[in-house]
């Protein structure tokens, strides 16, 4: 079970460091459209980053309810 919360942990840090990425992104996109890109793709990672939060959190309670 830890291996999955483990990895889990893993792909939050990523959804994070994509969060980041295309936020640095967005800021230096002159044209509006790209822009709005890459503002768009940053909120589908935080959409990502709240799954897999709520996922993490139900594979704990998991874990701790077996031992």
């Amino acid at each position: 079970m830890q291996e999955i919360l483990d990895g889990i942990l893993e792909a939050i840090q990523d959804e994070i460091k994509a969060q980041k990425h295309y936020k640095m992104l967005s800021e230096k996109a002159e044209d509006p459209k790209v822009k709005k890109f890459f503002e768009q793709l940053k909120i589908d990672e935080e959409e990502h980053e709240k799954s897999l939060r709520t996922r993490y959190e139900a594979f704990k309670k998991l874990s701790n309810a077996q031992k």
